[in-house]
């Protein structure tokens, strides 16, 4: 593609020549020669003030929305941001591929990586950059998409309406995913049934084959099952009636691995996935499911699983002081998350300690989810070590005890460490509680 051709699908305007390009950069620490700089403006930030960073790391091209004297060619548009989800939806229907979207509460990034993975194996399969879910971060993954591929896996997070319809009209997917819904971005996203109804979004824009996963194990399987036009509808969970039942979930935590059983077309299979935790078993079914539609076989399938590598601060494993093994879930919390992390150690015949971060972006849900947590944790773990005022608005007992900075418990954490101890570190990205995590690896 070249730049004449960008400027008439975004309505822009050309300076300079027209030159071939292919690759974008909306991050100028990250920009690569020949890479096209894109200007991006918003409240706090003005991409603008990096251009001449740009240019210096060479940079190619540059698209803008105001007039700047670059000395290299460069498209004047209206919004940086429309022009992205242009060229985005352009690259989109020129593709041939199968593209799969996916979303939900929690497990996007671990299940796109799983499918990514599955996939690989039967051909190019292009995803989502890192965990970059949002409004820039889809636009921006889709202007890495190339004709080549053969699949490309779409992660699609939310924090408000509408979100996910607006990156839906653009991803299109052939096959749409969604992982769970719980109580989480309650700031935007009043209730449950709020979470759905935004979550369930990306069941549209279907073609006449549109294929839907679904978890069956949730409330809103029903809610879904009508809403969406999809031609064909596959549901996942441990619920009798599920296309693809999950059983005998076994976590073996000194090898991070999780087995499971898995029933499909009137069949059982075992399988093994590095991670602990029955909800990666879930995110491994809808996984398992997707390969299989678009053709990857069952041997493939068994031999990838076991070693794809999960997201980092996702229930990963080390060891630790005393003998002791860290389960590091320090990327984000929220009751659901939390909930996972806690039954992955629940039964294991060792001393367990969690230490939690508060759980951000609960609205005036905020005191109740977090009581509720404290007494899920109680009854589970010996010991419970917090940050952040919403524990201490807790009716707690001894069990639980909250510090005001990361030394001050880390300093008291190791007093308490007993040997062969199992230590769960778990909180909301804000709360950074993988300083603490970092800090307990041996």
């Amino acid at each position: 593609m070249n730049l004449l051709e960008l400027a008439n699908i975004s309505e822009g305007e050309l300076r300079g020549e027209s030159i071939n390009v292919d690759r974008f950069s909306i991050d100028t620490r990250t920009l690569k020669s020949k890479e096209v700089y894109i200007a991006l403006e918003g409240k706090n930030f003005d991409g603008h003030v990096f251009i001449p960073e740009a240019i210096k790391k060479g940079a190619s091209a540059v698209i803008l929305n105001k007039s700047v004297d670059c000395g290299i060619p460069n498209i004047i548009v209206k919004d940086s941001y429309i022009f992205m989800n242009k060229i985005a939806a352009h690259n989109r229907n020129l593709f041939n591929g199968k593209v799969i979207g996916v979303t939900g509460t929690n497990g996007k990034t671990t299940t796109k990586q799983i499918i990514a993975n599955l996939l690989n194996t039967q051909g190019s399969c292009h995803q989502t950059i890192g965990n970059k879910n949002n409004q820039i971060g889809v636009p921006y993954s889709l202007l890495t998409l190339e004709r080549d591929h053969h699949f490309s896996v779409i992660e699609m997070g939310t924090s408000e309406p509408g979100e996910i319809e607006k990156l839906n009209s653009i991803v299109k997917p052939d096959i749409a995913a969604i992982t769970n819904v719980s109580m989480g971005h309650l700031d935007g996203l009043r209730d449950a049934e709020s979470i759905a109804e935004e979550k369930g979004n990306i069941l549209n824009f279907f073609k006449d084959d549109g294929i839907a996963i679904l978890p069956r194990d949730s409330h809103f399987f029903g809610y879904w099952s009508r809403e969406t036009n999809a031609k064909q509808i596959i549901s996942f969970g441990i619920h009798d009636d599920s296309d693809f039942k999950v059983s005998n979930v076994e976590i073996d935590i000194l090898n991070n691995l999780t087995h499971f059983c898995l029933r499909f077309d009137g069949k059982d299979e075992k399988f093994s996935i590095n991670g602990i935790g029955q909800h990666n078993s879930l995110n491994a079914a809808l996984s398992i499911a997707v390969g299989l539609i678009c053709g990857v076989e069952i041997d493939s399938i068994t031999k990838n699983l076991i070693h794809t590598e999960l997201p980092e601060r996702r229930l990963n494993v080390f060891k630790s002081l005393k003998k002791s093994i860290l389960i590091d879930d320090s990327y984000n919390s929220n009751p659901a998350s939390l909930k996972n992390a806690i039954d992955s150690i629940n039964g294991l015949k060792r001393k367990k300690i969690c230490i939690f971060g508060a759980m951000k972006e609960l609205g005036t849900n905020s005191k109740k989810l977090h009581q509720e947590m404290y007494e899920y944790a109680t009854q589970r773990a010996d010991k419970i070590l917090c940050i952040g005022e919403e524990w201490s608005q807790c009716n707690s007992r001894e069990d639980l005890v909250i510090f005001k900075n990361h030394d001050d418990l880390y300093d008291y954490l190791v007093s308490i460490i007993e040997e062969e101890s199992i230590l769960l570190v778990k909180g909301s990205r804000s709360t950074r509680m993988d300083k603490i995590a970092d800090k307990l690896k041996k």
